[in-house]
C-alpha cells in the first residue's frame, strides 16, 4: 500500500511538459498525437490545428489568426483595394441575421440588379451568412473580375427571398465626396477610412474652393463610417487642428504607459504617402484651421471615425451632431510569426484628447439628433454597439466583462419594446443614399447651426444613453 502511494505521489511530479509551456498545450499534444494514431480516417492534421488557432483567436476581441495561404490572399486584397478591388459593389453591415446593406455602389453590378439599401444578404453560392463573420465572409465574396456570384437576399417586412446572380466588376472606391449646399457650405462626406483618406479628401475639397465661391463653413459626415487606418483619422484631425496638437492617447497592457499621438508629422504617416507629409503644403493656407465645423455622427460610426470626432470635439475644432457613436476605442496590430502565418490582435485602448475611453462609451455628440424627425430615438439608441458584444471571461482576468449589467439591461429593454410590438422601422438609420437630401434631419439642424438658428434636438432617457466613462488624468 505504501508502496503504491509512494509511486502516485512520483507519478504526479513528473510533466511531460518543458517549464515555459501552459499544461494546455501538452494536452493538445497529447489529443493529436491520439487522433493521429487512432481516428478512423487519416486526419490533415496541418489544417486541424490552424483551425484550432484561429477558433481560440477569434474568441479575443477583433483578433484574427491567417495561416500561409490565407495571409498571401490578404496581402492580394490589400493591393486590390488600392487599384480597384472585384466585387459587386455593396457596402454593408455584418450583423447575426446577415448582411444589412447601407448602400450601394452606382452602376455596380449591384445597382445595376435593383439591390437596395435596407436589403439583407443571407447566403452567397449556397453558404449561409447567418452568424458567420467577416473573415468567413471573404472566403465566399471573394472572387476574379467577370466571375459570377449567386446571392440570396431578405427585402422589406415580408422577407421576399429573392435570388440574384451577379458578375463581379472592378469596384474603386473613393472615400471622399465634397459639394457646396445651402448657398455656401461645404457639405463632406468620408465613407471610411483606408489610406488615401487624406489626400483624397484634400483633393475633393480643393476642387470646391477652386470654383471660388465664398465658403463659410464645412460639415464633415462621418455617418454608417466604419473606421479604416487610425493614421489617416490623425491626419484629418491635423488638417482642421494644425501641428502640436495630442489627437489620441493609447494605453497598452499594463494599463500605465500612455503613448501620446500628435498631430504632427510622422505620426499620421502612412505607406501611401511614401514618406510625404500630404500637409506641408497647407501649413499657410489659415482656412483649413479656421473654417466653422460639425461633424455629424451616429451610432455606426465607429474606429478612426469616432477617434476624428471626439479629437476635434475636445481640441475644440468642432461640434458634433446626431447620435452617439459605436464605441470601439481599440487598436489592432499584426505580426507574422511561424511558417509565414500571421497573427492580428487588439494591442491597445484609445482615450481622447480629454483622457475619456471610447471603448464600449463611444462619443456623445453636442446636440442629440434622430436621423428623421419622428425617429425612434430609444430604438435607435439600442441598435448594435460595442457594448453588446460579449467577451469570454479569459479574455481579461482582470476584468473579465466590465459592460455585463449593461448589456444586461439593453436586453431587457429590448426584450421590453419587443413584447410592446413597437414599429421598428423608426429606429431604422439613415440609408446612405438619402444623405443630404430632404429626409435628412441631421443635415437639416446642423444647417441650422451654421446659421444661427435653434436645432432641434431631443430628450433621451438616461437608460437608454451609453454609460459614463471613467476618465484618466492624463501624463504632461
Amino acid at each position: 500500500m505504501a508502496s503504491s502511494l509512494c509511486s502516485q505521489a512520483q507519478a504526479a511530479v513528473v510533466s511531460p511538459c518543458p517549464p515555459d509551456w501552459e499544461a494546455q498545450i501538452c494536452e493538445l499534444k497529447s489529443v493529436v498525437e491520439v487522433l493521429k494514431k487512432e481516428h478512423l480516417t487519416e486526419i490533415d492534421m496541418s489544417a486541424f490545428l490552424d483551425e484550432t488557432i484561429r477558433l481560440g483567436v477569434r474568441t479575443l476581441p477583433y483578433a484574427n489568426f491567417r495561416n500561409a495561404q490565407e495571409q498571401q490572399e490578404q496581402i492580394k486584397k490589400d493591393q486590390r483595394t488600392r487599384n480597384g478591388t472585384p466585387g459587386i459593389g455593396i457596402i454593408f453591415d455584418t450583423l447575426p441575421d446577415g448582411l444589412h446593406i447601407v448602400d450601394v455602389v452606382p452602376d455596380g453590378p449591384a445597382a445595376q440588379a435593383g439591390i437596395r439599401t435596407g436589403d439583407t444578404v443571407v447566403a452567397m453560392n449556397g453558404n449561409s451568412l447567418i452568424g458567420v463573420d467577416n473573415v468567413e465572409i471573404s472566403k465566399y465574396a471573394n472572387g476574379e473580375v467577370g466571375a459570377p456570384l449567386k446571392i440570396t437576399l431578405l427585402r422589406g417586412v415580408s422577407k421576399q427571398r429573392l435570388e440574384l446572380t451577379l458578375v463581379r466588376a472592378i469596384i474603386k472606391l473613393r472615400p471622399a465626396v465634397a459639394k457646396i449646399i445651402d448657398g455656401n457650405v461645404l457639405y463632406t462626406r468620408l465613407a471610411n477610412f483606408p489610406e488615401p483618406t487624406i489626400g483624397d479628401y484634400i483633393n475633393v475639397i480643393q476642387v470646391e474652393r477652386k470654383k471660388r465661391l465664398p465658403i463659410k463653413a464645412v460639415i464633415l459626415d462621418l455617418r454608417l463610417n466604419g473606421g479604416g487606418a487610425l493614421n489617416a483619422a490623425i491626419g484629418i484631425t491635423a488638417l482642421f487642428t494644425g501641428r502640436n496638437k495630442t489627437a489620441m492617447v493609447t494605453l497598452q497592457r499594463d494599463d500605465k504607459t500612455q503613448h501620446r499621438i500628435t498631430t504632427n508629422w510622422p505620426d499620421y504617416e502612412l505607406p501611401v504617402m511614401q514618406d510625404q507629409d500630404p500637409l506641408a503644403s497647407l501649413q499657410a493656407d489659415d482656412w483649413w484651421r479656421s473654417v466653422p465645423l460639425i461633424v455629424l455622427i451616429d451610432g455606426q460610426s465607429a474606429s478612426a471615425a469616432e477617434a476624428t470626432a471626439a479629437a476635434l470635439k475636445d481640441l475644440g475644432r468642432a461640434k458634433l451632431l446626431g447620435t452617439p457613436s459605436y464605441g470601439k476605442g481599440m487598436a489592432q496590430t499584426g505580426v507574422g510569426i511561424r511558417d509565414d502565418t500571421y497573427l492580428v490582435w487588439t494591442n491597445a485602448r484609445n482615450f481622447r484628447p480629454n483622457g475619456c475611453p471610447m471603448e464600449g462609451y463611444g462619443v456623445i455628440p453636442d446636440w442629440i439628433v434622430p436621423p428623421r424627425k419622428d425617429a425612434d430615438i430609444e430604438g435607435i439608441l439600442l441598435n448594435h454597439r460595442e457594448v453588446d458584444i460579449p467577451r469570454p471571461a479569459f479574455a481579461d482576468i482582470a476584468s473579465p466583462d466590465p459592460f455585463a449589467n449593461v448589456r444586461k439591461e439593453r436586453q431587457r429593454l429590448r426584450d421590453q419594446r419587443d413584447l410592446s410590438n413597437l414599429d421598428k422601422t423608426g429606429s431604422v438609420p439613415l440609408p446612405q443614399k438619402e444623405f443630404t437630401s430632404n429626409k435628412d434631419w441631421q443635415l437639416k439642424q446642423a444647417l441650422n447651426a451654421l446659421a444661427g438658428k435653434a436645432v432641434q434636438t431631443v430628450s433621451v432617457n438616461p437608460r437608454f444613453m451609453p454609460p459614463r466613462p471613467v476618465c484618466i488624468k492624463l501624463d504632461e
